[in-house]
């Protein structure tokens, strides 16, 4: 798997802490997106489904469940779909952002990760319909369909959630759709 970027650990990306994983490589290239380093399908970060699951699975106990997005993570689908399986399989919830709709989803025949996913977040990232202020979209027409009743009584609170990590070195993180004008 091509991957992007790890957080072992986070809240904003779903309920509860979640170990999040972006893929690397998208096929959209969404106008605007916050992500474009993530564009590229050149080898980032290249791990193998079973050693990533290892990793996540070093988290439970910590952790709710996953979140994947990107990059576009159906366009690594095999391997998307293989590590959702296996965090569902393991007793973790399942949160996918995709840039695709999901009459794409159905015609590219990538329809399996309905099964195992609770969460699904789809739709191309628009610019002009940016919005700071709903959890988990960075555009209004976004969709979010809650596919099991893992969470069907979650009640989602509209705001605009980022999180800061400081490193020992001095690095700094910061994760979600800050305005420009808190960078």
């Amino acid at each position: 798997m091509n991957v992007a970027h790890i957080e072992e650990q986070s809240y904003i990306y779903g309920p509860g802490c979640r170990f999040v994983i972006w893929t690397q490589g998208c096929s959209i290239h969404c106008k605007g997106c916050w992500n474009q380093s993530m564009w590229a399908f050149e080898p980032n970060t290249i791990i193998s489904v079973e050693t990533l699951f290892e990793k996540i699975c070093t988290e439970i106990g910590l952790i709710e469940g996953i979140t994947l997005l990107g990059g576009e993570p159906l366009d690594q689908y095999e391997e998307s779909f293989t590590l959702i399986q296996k965090c569902k399989h393991a007793g973790l919830s399942v949160m996918l952002f995709t840039g695709y709709e999901l009459t794409e989803i159905y015609a590219k025949k990538m329809t399996g990760v309905f099964d195992y996913t609770d969460i699904l977040i789809t739709g191309r990232y628009e610019e002009e319909k940016r919005t700071l202020n709903h959890q988990w979209i960075g555009s209004t027409n976004q969709e979010i369909y809650v596919l099991s009743d893992h969470y069907k009584n979650y009640q989602k609170i509209d705001t605009n959630y980022i999180e800061i990590s400081i490193e020992n070195n001095g690095s700094i993180t910061i994760l979600g759709f800050p305005d420009e004008s808190w960078i």
